[in-house]
């Protein structure tokens, strides 16, 4: 059975990388537009490299208006930069993409338009700064729609940065719950593609090592210890996982919950993880004994170093208290917003799952974090 693996053509990864940054965008273009968080871009050693370019901020998780702006910005720019966290770059990625094709983001959204991508972007270079999204490494990028109460995605294989410049040192700024919750969300991105449907062995040749870095790295925020090296370098391999192998039921649920809840990505992950996999087992066990799914989570279990399934189970289930995570109920989710969450979660990435959940399971899994 055949195969495709994408991949930015351009991969700089180590300390210092990212003063590279306008050199390898000037390649492209003489008119860079940056993309930048609101306040921690300035505290970057980083940031008086950029001074006097065209710069947009982006604040919290975008919508699509927050996009349609920033394309109305980029005007007549003819490269975009985006040094930030996963918010940033999935705004930055998301106007490269619109700016070169017109319209609405809305319309180009999974699910929601159905404009398809045909121009070729612009040049888009990512520099993160938190280690967990991965979208420095994947073909799209998650946008709200705050009527449909729902996050969908603007995907192509276009949209695949031209080059991503991984710096560890930049994610040593971030505050220890933005740590954890990126961490979280790669730890999230390498299991879920590690048993996808659509693994293949490209993708399992990064997922079993990146998930024993993300499992270290999150023993060392934990601890209080530096991390940001092995984060860094399994976020972009799970951004690499995730845009090759597809995710799972995590990210099928997540991205109507984030639509109905005020939770951050990697967080509502974590929240959802530990029964996901639960229910996961519990289906493959039942309705699909002689599944690969199943071998691939006992050697996900190894990978880490645990014994057994249920050892990892029990690991999942510890991150929720190692991290504090919260319950969806205090972050918003009623009664009322299950049914429409489960409804939504069809589609995307919930077709990759190792087994097909029944509306109920996937209740069972909401209701367990609620």
């Amino acid at each position: 059975m055949g195969s495709t693996f994408l991949a930015p053509p351009e991969i700089l990864f180590g300390p210092d990388e990212s003063r590279k940054t306008l050199d390898v965008a000037r390649r492209f273009g003489s008119r860079v537009f940056l993309v930048t968080g609101a306040r921690s871009f300035d505290a970057l050693p980083i940031s008086r490299m950029f001074a006097g370019l065209k710069r947009w901020t982006v604040s919290g998780e975008p919508d699509v208006a927050t996009v349609d702006e920033g394309v109305r910005l980029c005007g007549d720019s003819d490269v975009v930069v985006a040094v930030g966290g996963g918010s940033v770059l999935d705004s930055a990625k998301a106007v490269a993409g619109v700016a070169a094709n017109g319209g609405c983001v809305r319309n180009s959204l999974e699910q929601v338009g159905d404009r398809k991508l045909t121009k070729t972007p612009l040049p888009f270079i990512a520099v993160p700064t938190t280690a967990g999204s991965g979208s420095e490494a994947t073909k799209n990028a998650v946008i709200r729609v705050p009527d449909l109460k729902v996050k969908r995605s603007i995907r192509h294989d276009l949209l695949m940065p031209r080059a991503a410049i991984v710096d560890p040192t930049l994610a040593a700024a971030a505050p220890r719950e933005v740590a954890a919750s990126s961490a979280l969300d790669a730890f999230t991105h390498l299991l879920e593609g590690y048993v996808s449907t659509g693994a293949q062995a490209t993708t399992d040749a990064l997922a079993l090592p990146g998930l024993a870095l993300a499992a270290e790295g999150l023993r060392g925020i934990a601890a209080g210890r530096d991390a940001f090296a092995s984060m860094s370098q399994a976020s972009l391999w799970g951004g690499l996982v995730l845009a090759n192998a597809g995710l799972g039921a995590v990210h099928g649920l997540v991205a109507p919950l984030g639509g109905r809840c005020a939770i951050a990505h990697g967080i509502g992950c974590a929240c959802l993880l530990a029964d996901t996999v639960r229910v996961n087992l519990q289906a493959l066990r039942s309705r699909a004994p002689d599944s690969p799914a199943l071998g691939k989570y006992e050697k996900a279990a190894r990978a880490l170093g645990l014994a057994s399934i249920d050892d990892l189970l029990a690991l999942l289930a510890g991150y929720r208290r190692t991290f504090d995570l919260p319950r969806l109920a205090s972050k918003g989710l009623a009664e009322g917003d299950v049914a429409p969450i489960i409804q939504a979660s069809r589609g995307g990435s919930m077709r990759f799952n190792p087994i097909e959940l029944s509306d109920a399971e996937l209740e069972s899994i909401v209701r367990s974090a609620t």
